[in-house]
């Protein structure tokens, strides 16, 4: 029996309810073609009303379709296809077209036959496949992208699956090196690099896998050639946020590593030439003037142990040169300068330095650092003294073996009418000008030993301390008259080969000096001892009114003397004497305190 009104509207009604929760097109047809049924979504597919299809027969509707191989087929045709097969499910892809607009939709079409107690009926599934195909399209576009995007990177891209195979790889790298992408594909990270390479890149993949990126570098020999390469690597996560695989970059960066390398050891070879250098080399900020580096010689130059604690080669300047050196700092800006000033080294001792200095700019042409090399040259600048020393000394010797030769002959002369005209003179008159000429006499002495220094000179063993006795001797009157006494530490000390009359002179000189320096009376110290291996000391210390650091430095130069009525000859003449003994002699004083002369001499004569 046939369902009545009542009936068949409810089940119409159900077949609503559950056809329209369906996100695909559902049309229900019964045997003869009839469109008993279409939901929503089925109108929307085909763009037609309820009222054009349901109750048409299908075969109505005004399309017509292709299949996959294009082949032009009524809806009649189909249908009757699909009559010969309704008890198998028929599943198709179609584009249906409409006659009447033209309108033309991609479907995926599937009939299942479906049997009630009353008739049999059958169910088209429609799902739209142009979305599929967009997005396809799409994808298929983002994909050619992808491929030309990475195919025309120099750097190399992969990716690995989550047992460290080789599941992709692009880029210009293999091409540029000869490799083939199956080289890659299909093989582990151990497979492709060998087992010491591995190592780390497993690590680092290990660590990926855990949802971290990593970066890492590497290097491997091909063609007896060492490549460096870097990667950094991502995880590729699914829809549920698990790590399913690994995305990396690889980067060949042989050519900068080179650089880096030989970079390395460009800086190393400087940093060892500057560490063993005896100048200085030595950066600050410009601004700031914060020291940046500065090399290892600071430390003998300073006399300090760290060079932590220098902040500056401009450090410890003699206060007479700060304004110079003041001056010179800002005229670094204007390109390379070089100024020469002195410090105060340990024990306050002064040392000459030579600064050479010039900025350095960055990619602006901005001023950012200032660059220098510095360097001792105490030992210069006293050569330099010790030549004009000896220039002077020259010229004076040249002089006085002029004036010898031209005043000794007529003194002598003069001399002896003196002596004549004696009995007819006042003996307070005869005695000043027989006295002033001794005088004259024994400054063209002293003229000639500058002249000829070396003239019959004959070295023989001799003690230092004979020496020192005879001369205390020699000059006890003149002591006691200006209140001075002698106090004597001489020590038992080998013979010296000297010329022993020039050597009586120095100490007479010297002795001389002392007396006439303590107007107020007091002590002269006189001592003698070894000095380190084959020299012997003579120390003379005095109370007298010392000589300040300036006048200090000018004792021994030709004509300059401390004494009112000193003409300088006699300390010149003690200077070149020790000089030509290969010795040496040194004085330290102090303003009314007194002064100390130490001299020292070979107990052998040197070449």
């Amino acid at each position: 029996m046939r369902e009545t009104s009542f009936e068949l509207q409810n089940t119409k009604q159900m077949m609503h309810t559950f056809y329209e929760a369906v996100n695909n097109g559902i049309i229900v047809i019964e045997p003869c073609g009839t469109i008993l049924y279409a939901n929503t979504k089925a109108y929307g597919m085909l763009r037609l009303s309820d009222s054009e299809v349901e109750g048409s027969y299908i075969y109505e509707l005004p399309f017509f379709i292709t299949d996959s191989n294009k082949e032009k087929w009524s809806l009649q045709e189909a249908y009757i296809q699909h009559e010969k097969n309704k008890k198998a499910e028929y599943q198709i892809e179609i584009d249906l077209i409409c006659k009447n607009t033209g309108y033309s939709s991609s479907l995926s079409v599937s009939i299942i036959p479906l049997k009630d107690n009353v008739c049999d009926l059958s169910v088209i599934t429609l799902t739209d496949n142009q979305e599929l195909k967009r997005t396809e399209k799409k994808l298929n576009r983002s994909q050619q992208r992808f491929n030309s995007l990475v195919d025309s990177m120099e750097d190399t891209v992969f990716t690995l699956d989550t047992n460290f195979v080789h599941t992709g790889i692009y880029g210009r790298w293999m091409e540029k090196h000869g490799v083939k992408p199956s080289y890659f594909l299909g093989k582990t990270v151990r497979e492709v690099f060998g087992a010491e390479i591995a190592d780390g890149q497993e690590k680092a993949c290990r660590l990926v896998l855990q949802g971290k990126s990593q970066f890492y570098e590497w290097s491997n020999v091909r063609d007896g050639e060492r490549l460096y390469y870097q990667a950094i690597l991502s995880p590729i996560n699914n829809d549920q946020g698990q790590v399913e695989g690994i995305v990396g970059v690889s980067r060949d960066i042989t050519q900068s590593k080179r650089m880096e390398l030989g970079l390395r050891e460009s800086e190393e070879r400087f940093r060892q030439f500057a560490e063993n250098a005896k100048d200085i080399f030595w950066m600050q900020d410009y601004k700031t003037h914060q020291l940046l580096y500065i090399s290892k010689a600071f430390k003998q130059i300073w006399d300090v142990e760290e060079t932590e604690l220098i902040e500056s080669v401009f450090t410890d300047v003699h206060s007479e040169d700060q304004e110079a050196v003041s001056t010179f700092i800002k005229l670094i800006a204007q390109g390379e300068s070089q100024i020469e000033y002195r410090i105060h080294g340990k024990n306050n001792r002064v040392r000459w330095i030579r600064t050479r200095a010039f900025p350095i700019t960055n990619d602006d042409e901005e001023i950012y650092r200032i660059a220098g090399i510095s360097e001792d040259i105490t030992d210069l600048k006293e050569k330099e003294e010790l030549l004009r020393k000896s220039d002077k000394l020259t010229v004076v010797g040249e002089l006085a073996a002029g004036i010898a030769h031209e005043i000794r002959n007529p003194l002598t002369s003069i001399k002896g009418f003196v002596q004549l005209m004696k009995a007819d003179m006042e003996d307070l008159h005869s005695e000043i000008i027989l006295s002033e000429m001794d005088r004259i006499e024994s400054i063209i002495t002293e003229f000639l030993v500058l002249a000829k220094p070396h003239q019959e000179t004959f070295f023989q063993q001799r003690n230092v301390n004979d020496f020192i006795k005879q001369t205390i001797t020699l000059l006890d009157s003149e002591a006691n008259l200006n209140n001075v006494q002698f106090e004597t530490h001489l020590m038992n000390v080998p013979q010296i080969l000297c010329e022993g009359n020039q050597i009586k002179q120095v100490i007479i000189n010297v002795i001389k000096n002392a007396i006439e320096s303590m107007n107020g009376g007091g002590t002269i110290f006189v001592e003698t001892g070894a000095h380190d291996e084959g020299y012997v000391f003579i120390k003379v210390t005095d109370q007298g009114v010392g000589i300040g650091e300036e006048r200090l430095a000018r004792l021994g130069e030709p004509f300059y003397s401390n004494k009112e009525k000193g003409i300088g000859l006699g300390l010149m003449v003690s200077l070149k004497i020790i000089e030509n003994h290969h010795g040496n002699i040194t004085f330290e004083s102090m303003l009314d305190i007194g002064t100390t002369v130490t001299i020292l001499l070979p107990t052998k004569l040197l070449p």
